[in-house]
């Protein structure tokens, strides 16, 4: 088992990323802080109620130590109304299970995720399937790049 430890957290890998949207959940896994994070899958969305118990069910599969989840945030950094929505979700989910829950800004993930994607040859229909699981991995890339300063323990 990885823990992560920084001056304010300490989390047991792996980490499970999530990018949110109105009709699909994209996943990612961080398994440990030496490997990219890499995207799982693709979720269309069905209801609030229903995809809190999938989201529960995915980190009692993966035996995840902690969840990632991308913060819709305006480009000027304010939160919007899907930020407050995400905040709204990720308190749910607090409320769900036992594990710490951050919110990350994912500013620009989506874009980054599609400009990856079509650069790596994919048609149009490839790259909306993968977009939102690729965006997840990004989301997990940045929070563990800005966690860098803690220390790493095996």
């Amino acid at each position: 088992m990885t823990i992560l430890e920084t001056q304010e957290h300490s989390w047991r890998f792996p980490l499970l990323g999530l990018d949110i949207s109105a009709t699909r959940i994209g996943l990612a896994i961080a398994d440990n802080s030496l490997s990219p994070p890499r995207p799982l899958f693709t979720y269309l969305r069905i209801t609030r109620a229903q995809d809190l118990a999938r989201i529960v069910a995915w980190v009692e599969r993966y035996q995840i130590g902690a969840v990632v989840m991308g913060l819709p945030v305006n480009m000027d950094g304010t939160p919007g109304e899907r930020a407050r929505w995400m905040g709204r979700l990720a308190r749910e989910l607090r409320q769900c299970m036992d594990i710490p829950i951050h919110l990350q800004d994912e500013r620009l993930s989506t874009v980054e995720a599609e400009e990856l994607l079509h650069a790596r040859g994919l048609s149009h229909n490839q790259v909306s399937e993968e977009v939102d699981a690729v965006a997840a991995a990004l989301i997990l890339e940045r929070f563990l790049r800005e966690q860098h300063h803690g220390n790493i323990d095996s």
